[in-house]
């Protein structure tokens, strides 16, 4: 990409390093950096200090800072609209990458899905941008739909790994065995069947189910200690890359629910192919797709743990099955490093730097087609 507008890069959501922004904050970075750009400035919360409330609003007032004629590159959040604005009055462009649909923020704040004034605020960055960003065709479409937007302002771009610092983890698996769950315990993550999994009479005896990560659906991990559930709480990406390295499979759920319904990118498979890892994954658009291009694991329905249990075993029965899953992993996964990534992002951002200059706001009324869009999300 040739030298363009000063860019600036606006995280509103946690960017710890352990959490799924921090991990696409990161990766993004990863991008520019092999596209040659430095970024102007990085708006992020990367620690824990502080109330929540406070550090939003800390980085909300930093976000308006935009360089005149700059690019601002926004991950989606439903307070993002402030940051875009700014840009806009000092001349300059957008792209809003957008990682999930409306759905996934409403199982998180279900208040915004009460108001529609709420919905429109959050919905509004994804009209304003120039470009769009998204990890999955699902995801893609969506933004087209409720935004009436034409298809090609919307780059379709997978989520990817450090393959490098997950691949040096690579060991023998520890004794006794043990299975990894790496993610936010969010309400679409379907943590109530990994629990019941390991519940399920094929589980395989000895197997242990270590989850790494936090959230609203903690107590549910908690809960099944006695069951042989390990809870690891929040790592940073090396601890993360260590705890897979040394596992004998790896474990992605995602729940039968709206949330899930468009698709996703998941970070938990690339990562675990990288460490040379099996996995069992739900069908659920994108993450199927991901696991089925790598190789690298079995592919069972949501929502379904006795599925997932008599997976775990038969890979725990098979070494043979599982090493040349392992190897296939091992071969294809540097299609999904970062930097992999890089030419679509700068794309994308180009197409949008040549909007410098010529304000497109899309602000409007929260108008009843825009309500009328929205209704499979719900």
């Amino acid at each position: 990409m040739d030298a363009g507008p000063r860019t600036t890069l606006v995280w509103l959501e946690g960017a710890a390093e352990s959490a799924a922004a921090g991990v696409h904050l990161d990766g993004t970075l990863k991008r520019l950096a092999a596209l040659g750009i430095a970024p102007h400035r990085v708006v992020a919360r990367r620690g824990r200090s502080g109330g929540r409330l406070a550090r939003l609003v800390r980085l909300l007032l930093d976000s308006v800072r935009q360089p005149r004629h700059g690019l601002v590159v926004v991950r989606w959040h439903p307070f993002a609209l402030p940051a875009l604005v700014a840009a806009r009055l000092r001349g300059g462009a957008c792209v809003v990458c957008a990682q999930g649909v409306l759905a996934e923020v409403e199982a998180v704040h279900p208040w915004i899905g009460r108001s529609r004034l709420m919905r429109w605020v959050a919905l509004r960055p994804l009209f304003v941008a120039d470009r769009v960003v998204a990890p999955s065709a699902g995801i893609a479409r969506w933004v087209v739909e409720v935004t009436g937007r034409p298809a090609h302002e919307v780059t379709v771009l997978e989520n990817g790994a450090d393959v490098g610092l997950f691949a040096a983890a690579r060991r023998a698996p520890e004794q006794p065995p043990y299975c990894v769950f790496v993610g936010n315990l969010a309400p679409w993550q379907g943590i109530g069947d990994l629990v019941a999994a390991v519940r399920q009479p094929a589980w395989p005896d000895g197997l242990r189910l270590v989850v790494v990560g936090d959230g609203v659906e903690r107590e549910r991990v908690l809960a099944a200690r006695a069951d042989g559930v390990e809870w690891r709480g929040t790592l940073d990406r090396a601890d993360v890359a260590h705890m897979l390295g040394g596992a004998t499979l790896a474990l992605a759920t995602r729940g039968a629910v709206t949330a899930s319904a468009r698709g996703t990118s998941p970070f938990k498979v690339i990562e675990a192919a990288a460490a040379g890892l099996p996995v069992v994954a739900t069908d659920v658009p994108g993450q199927a797709e991901v696991v089925r291009d790598l190789g690298n694991g079995v592919v069972v329905p949501p929502g379904d743990p006795a599925a997932l249990a008599a997976a775990a075993a038969r890979l725990m029965a098979d070494g043979g099955y599982r090493d040349r899953l392992r190897q296939s992993a091992v071969e294809r996964v540097a299609a999904y490093d970062w930097t992999a990534g890089s030419d679509p992002l700068g794309a994308a951002m180009s197409a949008a730097a040549r909007a410098v200059g010529r304000a497109r706001w899309g602000l409007g009324r929260p108008a009843d087609s825009m309500t009328e869009g929205l209704v499979e999300t719900r």
